[in-house]
């Protein structure tokens, strides 16, 4: 199947009322294992390249590793850039590269300058045949959430999420409603009446960024107020972290990396099947 972007993957997820879900494609254990698990469960997968994870790593090297992939996968496979420097050179070099779809945070950004920003990035990628997420609002670290900030005031405002996709032309929408980036200690207090207002809206995908570690629940809940991607990767990367301690003090003296290589392997395939099946994408890719 060819590698593909998000277009199709999330009409079809929105239609039917489940979510699709992002892994980082780090290092090819990393997307082998989640991609041994979307093949096995028939679901799509979405891989993200993030340079800033794996600085040593370039876009040149790391999206063609996952566009390869992509391009030999029995299940739909989008290849994404999360490009949070908002930089239009790194947009470029990662379309240049295979990417399917850019994921352009210009958050930081005064709001009409992150919507040219991103207005020029889908320009940019829909030429390339790709799609673009943009972001509006801010989603902090768990740790430093609501530290000396407003955190209403750091939300996606309905309104201005409108104006902004109509503005931009972006394909989806990543927005802040109280989530945030790492583990959450409890249950996260989210604000799903503002996803909904959102969600009527616009209409275009609805993503969520900080989306690990939540209670089983909340994800259903999350779907049901017009959710359609979750990004997922904190929670999973210190459970490998977990695994290969464990590995490692039972090898003791007997270690070898190659045996690291293949836990990290199913760690990834087994962690990725529990997500697909949490956020009932198993079977939707045939």
């Amino acid at each position: 199947m060819p590698l593909v972007n998000t277009t199709e993957i999330f009409a079809r997820a929105r239609r039917a009322k489940y979510a699709v879900f992002s892994v980082v494609g780090g290092n090819l254990e990393m997307a082998l294992g989640s991609l041994q698990a979307a093949e096995a469960r028939r679901a799509p997968l979405i891989f993200v390249f993030n340079p800033g994870l794996v600085p040593a790593i370039t876009i040149e090297l790391g999206i063609p590793m996952l566009a390869n992939l992509a391009r030999r996968a029995s299940v739909p496979v989008v290849v994404a850039l999360l490009n949070q420097a908002g930089d239009i050179e790194l947009t470029r070099r990662a379309l240049d590269s295979g990417a399917s779809s850019i994921m352009f945070n210009g958050s930081a950004l005064p709001y009409d300058e992150n919507i040219a920003a991103t207005g020029k990035t889908v320009a940019l990628a829909h030429k390339a045949g790709a799609c673009v997420e943009g972001k509006l609002g801010s989603v902090a670290k768990v740790e430093a959430a609501g530290e000396g900030v407003d955190p209403v005031a750091t939300m996606t405002d309905p309104d201005a999420a409108a104006d902004f996709v109509a503005r931009t032309g972006c394909d989806s929408l990543a927005i802040s409603f109280g989530n945030a980036y790492g583990m959450y200690a409890q249950d996260a207090t989210l604000d799903t009446a503002r996803v909904r207002q959102i969600r009527a809206k616009v209409d275009v995908a609805l993503v969520m960024h900080g989306g690990s570690g939540l209670v089983p629940e909340q994800y259903r809940t999350l779907i049901d107020c017009g959710i359609t991607r979750f990004c997922y990767y904190t929670a999973m990367a210190k459970a490998a972290s977990r695994g290969q301690k464990q590995l490692l003090e039972e090898a003791g003296a007997e270690a070898v990396y190659h045996r690291q290589i293949a836990a990290a392997i199913v760690h990834y395939r087994e962690e990725t099947e529990r997500l697909i099946e949490l956020l009932g994408c198993d079977g939707t890719a045939d």
